[in-house]
């Protein structure tokens, strides 16, 4: 186990140059391909991209639940400032060791994609919470039950005494999401990984757990890192802004920022394609020309270099880094 730094006392993960390639007969996929972020106390950041950028392959490296073979961590590092004091690089433990299984639930905890496939529908979702706050917070069966009903009444599911003793077929798939929510927050993580907390859910629903997740980061004092290609999920929940692009963070910014003065030519691009409310009828949506290339494929130069409205001659030789063009704003671009 390596012993992690900090930039500063605020930050509570910090991931420099993570790398987690998988290895197949075909290939190797470089899912994330040196990713660099950090995540501040009480910060909500916002992961975003299109399908296959790697965003989800990031969180779930975060967690170390990546299965090997095929996949691997194979460089870089995830640096967590634990509740105890204590830093440390997840990156240098083993994913099924006492260690890890201490943190995943108790320091950080996941929302995954699909709530019908991440419960076990052999078991109630109050024996579920249950057994969490029994694994993590060392106590009996009466008091974790009882901390399972709270947390029902914390994620506003109507009538939790009778929902504590049914099955996940028997609710809807917004209730098996704040299920979901609550078994994450049920022992007081320090991060909440929301991987498209609000996918196949109807509008109106939506917005509820939203505000749902608002109000429990206020209540727990949370950070929570939350995955999604939805720019409007992210104007109304994140604090800051990581743009992802085929493995690798192409700008990173507060989200004030990033929507009023985005910088690289992917996240204009983003922006330009999705509807504005309030526009005046007529307005022309612009889509992204060409499609993500394979994340198996030897990239020369920029990644994003044959999709790009102002590639130039370097790009297409020259790889960029990711550096500092305004306070607090990062961009990976040669026009910059």
């Amino acid at each position: 186990m390596t012993v992690a730094t900090y930039p500063d006392n605020n930050t509570i993960l910090d991931i420099v140059n993570l790398k987690t390639y998988f290895y197949l007969e075909a290939g190797t996929v470089r899912a994330v391909d040196g990713v660099d972020f950090s995540l501040k106390r009480q910060q909500t950041l916002g992961l975003v991209g299109e399908s296959g950028c790697g965003k989800s392959i990031t969180a779930m490296s975060i967690m170390r639940l990546i299965q090997s073979p095929p996949g691997k961590i194979v460089d870089g590092q995830i640096n967590l400032y634990t509740k105890e004091g204590e830093g440390v690089d997840l990156a240098t433990l083993d994913p099924k060791g006492a260690k890890m299984r201490a943190i995943r639930g108790a320091e950080i905890a996941m929302v995954f994609q699909e709530p019908m496939t991440s419960l076990n529908p052999l078991y109630t979702v109050g024996r579920q919470i249950a057994e969490s706050v029994e694994l993590h917070q060392n106590v009996g069966r009466r008091e974790a039950m009882e901390r399972a009903l709270e947390m029902l009444h914390k994620v506003q599911i109507g009538d939790p005494k009778q929902r504590l003793n049914e099955f996940p077929h028997q609710m809807s798939g917004g209730m098996r999401q704040r299920v979901m929510i609550g078994l994450a927050l049920s022992c007081n993580p320090l991060i909440l990984i929301a991987d498209e907390p609000t996918t196949a859910l109807d509008v109106t629903v939506q917005a509820q757990i939203l505000d749902l997740m608002r109000q429990l980061q206020a209540d727990f004092n949370s950070s929570i890192i939350i995955i999604t290609h939805n720019l409007g999920v992210v104007s109304q929940l994140a604090d800051h802004v990581a743009v992802m692009y085929l493995g690798k963070v192409v700008e990173y910014a507060d989200v004030e920022e990033v929507f009023h003065h985005p910088l690289h030519p992917y996240t204009v691009g983003l922006l330009n394609s999705v509807p504005v409310f309030g526009k005046k009828s007529g307005q022309v949506l612009v889509p992204i020309k060409g499609m993500v290339p394979s994340p198996m494929s030897e990239i020369r130069g920029c990644a994003f270099a044959a999709r790009c409205p102002r590639v130039m001659p370097i790009c297409r030789e020259q790889p960029p880094a990711l550096g500092e063009v305004a306070p607090d704003h990062r961009v990976s671009c040669l026009l910059y």
